[in-house]
């Protein structure tokens, strides 16, 4: 019987092929029987530091604008439309300058309505008067009786109280038309224009605002860790931004309440014989410093942990190289620095970056170690 055969060249390419297949299926085999790598352990990279007291630097300072002590918000006493404007704005203005004024149409027909209603009055009140001297004579010779005498003398009397009521009106009519002028109560500067000619204005409504002329001061702002301190301060220095000339303030006043939505205390620092280059708007830096302070921990905001209502900071077991949460009470802020007031000891090591990424006994290393480095200084960096 005649076997086939398979020339040499196709044998060789079929033996080829199997190879690889077998050496696929011996590599599965042996993968199925190793066992798995071990999983590393998650070390974090952190930079620490060592509690120590630390002075607190007691100078402070505080952004403000130079205002005036006084400024106006000047409107008519009555309504009616702006006729004229005589000022603008950054004017000066003495005593007694006429600022705006009303149409003065109606307040004419008031006035004139009011005076013929007074000369009505004077003419009854007169008649009244020279009756009442007739009946009187009617009366002694008997001819009226006593109570046809006291009805004239009511007659007399009510005309007497229409006459002080027109007299009266007069004068509100009049003053109405004084009203429709304003004038300047006091020497200043025009700092600012509400209205225009035209415009129709209600009584008290503002129409020109006048910083009037005296003491110049700075408004700040002053944060409530700031509070007591500015209180205490011994000096201030005023620092304008337009000149390197450094100047003396002192406190006029600080607001009782905080504002609710900066939660700052509006303050007033009145400016001790400023230059006459000192003008109204102008950018300051006020300065002060109060009875130093008593060494206290301060680590950076970066060391801080916020959950809830409550501070945490991460201390270091450098024996076991784990880290820990520990609960902190904040005293205060200082620059970049924040000051401590309970929850940890001096000599303790904490996590200063990173915080967020830890958890309860986390593995950590520390970065760029310094042996040299100093107790309330940073040991480690993170990369």
């Amino acid at each position: 019987m005649n076997h086939l055969r398979f020339p040499p060249l196709l044998l060789c390419l079929t033996r080829a092929r199997a190879l690889p297949a077998a050496l696929l299926v011996v590599g599965l085999l042996g993968a199925g029987c190793s066992s798995e790598a071990p999983a590393t352990d998650d070390v974090r990279p952190v930079r620490t530091m060592i509690l120590a007291p630390v002075s607190i630097d007691a100078d402070a300072e505080l952004s403000g604008e130079v205002r005036p002590r006084v400024e106006s918000r000047l409107g008519f006493q009555v309504a009616g439309r702006v006729s004229s404007r005589r000022v603008e704005l950054g004017q000066r203005v003495r005593r007694g300058d006429v600022l705006a004024t009303l149409d003065p149409a109606d307040f004419t027909l008031t006035a004139t309505a009011a005076s013929a209603q007074l000369s009505a009055a004077l003419v009854e009140r007169d008649q009244q008067r020279a009756d009442i001297k007739r009946f009187e004579d009617l009366h002694r010779q008997g001819f009226i009786s006593a109570a046809e005498l006291e009805r004239r003398r009511a007659q007399l009397d009510a005309a007497e109280a229409r006459h002080a009521q027109a007299s009266a009106l007069a004068d509100v009519s009049t003053n109405q038309a004084a009203y429709a002028t304003l004038r300047a109560p006091a020497d200043g500067v025009i700092s600012a224009v509400d209205a225009e000619v035209g415009q129709v204005v209600s009584a008290g409504q503002s129409v020109v605002r006048v910083a009037l002329a005296g003491d110049k001061e700075v408004a700040v702002s002053i944060p409530e860790t700031r509070l007591e301190q500015f209180r205490r301060a011994e000096t201030l220095r005023v620092t304008l931004w337009a000149h390197r000339q450094e100047l003396s303030g002192r406190v006029r006043e600080i607001a009782p309440i905080a504002d609710p939505a900066t939660r700052t205390f509006a303050a007033r620092v009145t400016l001790i014989e400023p230059p006459a280059e000192v003008a109204l708007g102008m950018s300051a830096t006020v300065r002060f410093s109060s009875a130093p302070m008593p060494p206290s921990l301060a680590v950076p905001l970066t060391a801080l942990l916020r959950e809830g209502d409550a501070t945490y900071v991460w201390r270091l077991d450098r024996q076991a190289m784990t880290v820990a949460r520990s609960p902190v009470t904040v005293a205060g802020v200082s620059g970049n620095q924040v000051i401590l007031g309970g929850g940890v000891q001096a000599g303790e090591t904490i996590v200063t970056a990173g915080v967020h990424l830890l958890k309860p006994g986390q593995k950590v290393r520390l970065l760029d170690v310094d042996p040299a480095s100093r107790p309330g200084e940073p040991v480690s960096a993170v990369q």
